[in-house]
């Protein structure tokens, strides 16, 4: 009897540590999808309704909401102003870089059980830069209906004043909408 209990805890312990490793797969999965997308499609400013229709299927309900009022509010922003200021979004909103990256590559995923954290070290390079620019963003996953899906992407950083986007991808959107607000309000 004392063996067959053995013989369970043991099988319960490799089944748990299995699932943790095909989750940990599953979350790198998405990741390596999305910026595979990503790379293909190479957002810049507010979502088109084609990009956000494209990158859907990878965003938590609340991401995808706040993407989505962005792209109406820059619709409305640019239609109000006749296109004659800037945009309300500059840049690529997925990445560090306001231009993007050129090449990314997935380094690991910390999974929990209700969430998940990917570490993707994403480099942009052109002719006019010295040396490549490089970051580590933090992809935050959350799981839902369809499995794993990105809730939030925590930049990697960088100064204040170089241009790069800072905090996180949800506060950005949001203070986007809420300077927005203030304008019209003005």
């Amino acid at each position: 009897m004392k063996q067959f209990r053995n013989t369970l805890i043991l099988a319960a312990a490799l089944l748990m540590a299995g699932c943790s490793a095909s989750s940990e797969q599953e979350a790198k999965d998405l990741v390596n999808s999305f910026y595979q997308t990503h790379q293909s499609n190479r957002p810049n400013g507010a979502l088109s309704l084609k990009e956000l229709i494209t990158f859907r299927h990878f965003l938590s309900v609340p991401l995808f909401d706040l993407l989505k009022d962005v792209s109406v509010a820059e619709e409305a922003h640019l239609a109000q102003t006749d296109n004659q200021t800037p945009p309300l979004v500059d840049g690529d909103l997925f990445t560090t870089h306001p231009k993007g990256a050129s090449t990314y590559r997935v380094l690991g995923c910390e999974v929990k059980e209700a969430n998940s954290t990917c570490s993707v070290e994403l480099i942009y390079s052109d002719a006019k830069l010295q040396s490549p620019f490089k970051s580590v963003d933090r992809v935050v996953l959350s799981r839902d209906a369809r499995g794993w899906v990105i809730d939030n992407i925590e930049y990697g950083g960088g100064s204040a004043n170089s241009g790069v986007h800072q905090g996180d991808l949800q506060k950005s959107l949001q203070a986007i909408l809420n300077k927005n607000e203030r304008r019209i309000v003005q």
